[in-house]
Parts: C-alpha cells; structure tokens; sequence
C-alpha cells in the first residue's frame, strides 16, 4: 500500500552469500506533525556455522541505526 496517509516498503537481499536479509519500514500519518514510523528486519544465515555466530549477537546496531533515523527525522521537520 502506498497512500498519503500511509507508506509501505518491504526490501530483501541476500548479504555476502551468508545471510538473507529482509527489511520492512511503515510509515502511517497520524496527524500533519506526527508519523509513526515501524521497521521490521529480518536476518536468516545461510551457513551453518553463521547460527552459532548470532547466539551472541546484540541489538546495538539497530539501536544505533533507529536513533540516527530518528535525529535526520527531526531535524527535517525542524524539532
């Protein structure tokens, strides 16, 4: 769905022939200043031995990626 009040974008790939990545941002207006933003990904490793390898992985990237998304957001909108 790509509508005024809402925006929809679902991208895959797959990453070094190691894993497949899928990504998914939403975008719903809720009022003229405000917008709810979701992003959902996914990251699926294709080797074996990659699996063992995200037992200790954390969330700081995306953490990290969510919080510059939100800092560029707001300084386009002037907040």
């Amino acid at each position: 769905m790509n509508e005024a009040i809402e925006k929809k974008l679902k991208v895959g790939f797959t990453l070094a022939k190691m894993f497949e990545i899928t990504a998914f941002y939403e975008l719903n207006k809720i009022t003229d200043n405000k917008t709810s933003f979701t992003y959902t990904v996914t990251s699926r490793p294709i080797k074996w031995f990659l699996k063992l390898l995200l037992v200790f992985a954390t969330d700081k990237v995306v953490v990290e990626f969510l919080e510059r998304v939100k800092k560029v957001a707001e300084a386009e909108t002037g907040r």
